[in-house]
């Protein structure tokens, strides 16, 4: 290396100086980002993108281990972040939503054929249900079948008047009685029909998907799921649950990089986005070139800034910068 040593070390101070402190170097890289994205949107797509490198990217970035030791803790961070401040937000969801997104949401409930059938039959299928059905049929067949002996006892004498006190307590032993011969046979008949109910029941409820009450009913639906506030929802969601639904996500994440047809899938779309994009630029991809439209720059360049400065003021990027600086007047002074 050729010059005075403390020639060098002084340029090297004023660049890096040049490079991070003060107002010029956040105002430099504003108006590369203004630059920046003019010159984009003017860039073919295949020069921006190469796909063999994307692949790459990808097939890296699948692998659990990655899941487990980079994914989780940023992900675990945000996510409990966002958690603890949405339990105290009590606020109604549809402050969100403007009147007209709100009718047009109702109008997509109401159109024909938006629920598939296999959604109704399957809220209608299960040993779940099947429990839940068989328990209320069984307490309304019960109920009815000894209404009318209970009735009669209630408009006779023995219960109009008070009297005939021995007579009535006969009578109730009697549908007492007749209440526990009734039960083996009610159980029994809702054994053998209730599976047979509901699948009545869900084709009924298929057949008037698309009738004013059906459609009614869902609108009410989501007028109730925005009428609730984010605490509503949270009210529920414990430190422990909130664990075990990111250990539960951690576990899927894994498993989907792991199968090979998620991989294969990766690669399939790559291809096909590489293909739709041949022959256009980033701006004619986007469908924003010639509009005018840009995204706030110079907010933008003023929220990247900090974490720009602190990476040209890490100490590998100042080595590489000396090092750039040593290479330049090493070619200036051998001329």
């Amino acid at each position: 290396m050729n010059g005075p040593p403390e020639k060098r070390a002084a340029l090297k101070h004023w660049l890096r100086e040049r490079l991070t402190k003060g107002e010029g170097p956040k105002q430099d890289w504003g108006r590369l980002l203004d630059a920046t994205w003019d010159h984009l949107l003017l860039t073919p797509v295949h020069d921006l993108v190469d796909p063999g490198a994307i692949e790459a990217l990808c097939d890296r970035l699948a692998d659990p281990r990655h899941v487990t030791e980079l994914t989780r803790p940023i992900a675990t961070a945000v996510a409990r972040a966002a958690i603890d401040e949405l339990r105290t937000d009590d606020q109604p969801l549809d402050r969100f939503v403007p009147g007209e997104a709100r009718e047009r949401l109702y109008a997509i409930l109401g159109r024909p054929g938006l629920v598939h059938p296999d959604w109704v039959r399957a809220v209608f299928r299960g040993e779940a249900v099947e429990a839940l059905l068989n328990e209320t049929l069984y307490r309304a067949l019960t109920d009815f079948s000894t209404f009318i002996p209970r009735l009669m006892i209630r408009l006779s004498p023995m219960g109009r008047f008070g009297v005939m006190g021995g007579a009535r307590a006969f009578a109730e032993r009697l549908i007492r009685e007749f209440e526990k011969a009734l039960e083996p046979e009610v159980r029994s008949f809702l054994a053998d029909s209730t599976k047979r109910v509901l699948e009545h029941a869900a084709e009924f409820a298929i057949a008037k998907l698309d009738e004013p009450a059906s459609i009614e009913f869902r609108r009410d639906l989501a007028a109730f799921m925005m009428s609730r506030s984010p605490a509503f929802y949270l009210q529920g969601v414990d430190d422990a649950l909130v664990e075990e639904i990111e250990t539960v996500a951690e576990l899927i994440a894994c498993n989907l990089v792991s199968m090979p047809e998620v991989r294969t899938g990766v690669r399939v779309w790559i291809d096909k986005g590489m293909t739709y994009a041949a022959g256009k630029t980033l701006g004619e991809l986007l469908r924003i070139e010639g509009t005018g439209t840009r995204p706030p720059l110079d907010e933008w360049a003023e929220a990247t800034w900090p974490p720009v400065k602190a990476v040209l003021g890490s100490p590998e990027a100042q080595r590489q910068i000396d090092s750039l600086l040593d290479e330049l007047l090493d070619e200036y002074e051998r001329d």
